[in-house]
């Protein structure tokens, strides 16, 4: 008899365990790693989560299959109120840090492999998330371990962007004597020159470099933040090295100090750093490829207002790094783009800014509709409704035929119930006649198209200007 109940028993434990490793595969077959990665965290901690639960139903199969008479299960349903209170008290840390886990991985607020700072803490690479803990890799060869119960009360910054690149964050902080367009200008230079950062897309247009921002005043330093972008492979802390020293070596030969706080017993006579110049290169250096745009200037044609735009337009054109001739056909067609607006409307007030990234650029000059004389807007209305415009043979006349043309498009669209709804464009370079149909000047010379855009109420020309 009690042969029969050994082989019973053993017969028990083999079906007990096959059924056990059967659980365990599938478990690990369902939630296995090669998942999509936006499930990664949350299939991990399944997959630990419900071993964990498969080993304590094993262990207590075990126990009653040897001893029949313990009666395990039946004992701690009897019992479950006294064991769960023994249990939660005893084991409150880790019960808690189970929970917070599992809420974890529910919510998802950060993946494997992302970057992460938590408060207080160093930021680096999350690695794994068991029952208890989170791991993070901090330096290459360290990690750091944080309770779940920890983390999930902490505040947490995730800097990685759509799994595939890694964002850092940089301040540098530089004197109130410094020029602070250049500081930016330098650290733009840097993060483009590194060979961990990576180009940046903004609107479709490729940048080599994120924005600089002048964030704050501080106590005693001027903060200028902007952030890089590295592959996820890429140890972030070798990237911002090589930024520091980078930022360093080239602040040191721009004579741009970087505050810190002086202890003296005696007055201390500061001596500015000697300012060495860059070695003259026969290389061609070529154009920013990031984006730039001057203030918006309110100018007055016919007033001096317009030499400060044009001066305005080399500065921007030289931050741009772009050479002599760039630099004066991006002039030459600010002052002909205003000298054609005066033509058009006579002395008015007007916007005007350039802006651009890379290799193309735009010239823009706004003013309000009503900047057109009533009595001459309504004689040209009623001639562009009447059909007998005569053909325009010079650029400034065309651009006034389209202006007319526009305002006379969108006051129908107004009178029709649709104020405001309607906008009319118009391009050189579309069907229209081309510019050896109109007159050669030095906008249709110099540039790659001049639009027109017409809405109710205000009228922009557009210049595009293309450089190599």
């Amino acid at each position: 008899m009690s042969e029969l109940l050994q082989d019973k028993s053993a017969i028990n434990l083999m079906i007990m365990l096959a059924i056990s490793l059967v659980l365990l595969i599938a478990v690990r077959f369902i939630l296995r790693d090669k998942s999509l990665k936006s499930d990664k965290i949350h299939k991990r901690f399944l997959k630990r989560l419900f071993t964990l639960i498969i080993m304590i139903f094993i262990i207590v199969d075990i126990l009653e299959i040897f001893n029949p008479s313990l009666n395990i299960s039946s004992s701690f349903w009897r019992g479950s109120a006294l064991i769960v209170a023994i249990v939660g008290f005893a084991a409150q840390a880790v019960i808690s840090d189970i929970l917070c886990g599992f809420l974890i991985s529910i919510n998802k607020p950060f993946e494997i492999g992302d970057r992460i700072i938590v408060e207080g803490m160093e930021p680096g690479i999350v690695e794994d998330i068991t029952l208890r803990h989170i791991v993070i890799r901090v330096y290459e060869d360290f990690r750091l371990v944080i309770p779940n119960s920890i983390l999930n009360s902490k505040s947490v910054i995730n800097t990685t962007k759509n799994n595939d690149l890694i964002g850092v964050h940089l301040t540098y902080p530089v004197s109130y004597d410094t020029d602070v367009a250049l500081a930016m200008d330098i650290i733009r230079d840097c993060v483009a020159a590194s060979p961990y950062t990576l180009p940046v897309e903004h609107d479709g247009i490729q940048e080599d470099s994120e924005p600089v921002y002048f964030i704050e005043y501080a106590e005693s330093a001027l903060i200028l933040e902007t952030n890089i972008w590295i592959p996820n492979n890429i140890g972030f802390h070798a990237a911002t090295s090589d930024m520091n020293m980078r930022v360093n070596r080239a602040f040191r030969a721009n004579g741009i100090e970087i505050p810190y706080n002086y202890v003296n017993v005696v007055e201390r006579k500061y001596e500015a750093p000697i300012v060495t110049e860059p070695k003259k290169t026969s290389r061609k250096k070529p154009p920013a490829m990031r984006h730039f745009r001057t203030e918006t200037f309110i100018i007055n044609t016919g007033d001096n207002s317009i030499s400060y735009a044009v001066e305005a337009v080399r500065t921007f054109a030289s931050r741009q790094r772009l050479d002599t001739r760039s630099q004066n056909d991006l002039s030459l067609l600010t002052e002909e783009l205003i000298g054609v607006t005066e033509n058009i409307i006579g002395d008015t007030k007007a916007k005007l800014w350039i802006e651009g990234s890379g290799l193309k650029y735009r010239i823009h000059l706004g003013f309000k509709a009503t900047s057109i004389e009533i009595e001459e807007r309504m004689r040209l209305l009623a001639i562009s409704s009447s059909g007998k415009n005569e053909a325009a043979h010079s650029l400034p006349a065309k651009i006034r035929e389209k202006i007319i043309f526009g305002l006379h498009s969108t006051e129908s669209a107004g009178n029709a119930g649709n104020t405001g709804s309607k906008k009319y464009e118009w391009s050189l370079n579309g069907n229209e006649p081309t510019a050896d149909k109109i007159g050669e000047s030095i906008l249709t010379a110099l540039s790659d198209d001049i639009k027109v855009s017409v809405t109710n109420d205000y009228i922009e020309l557009t210049v595009i200007k293309s450089v190599s």
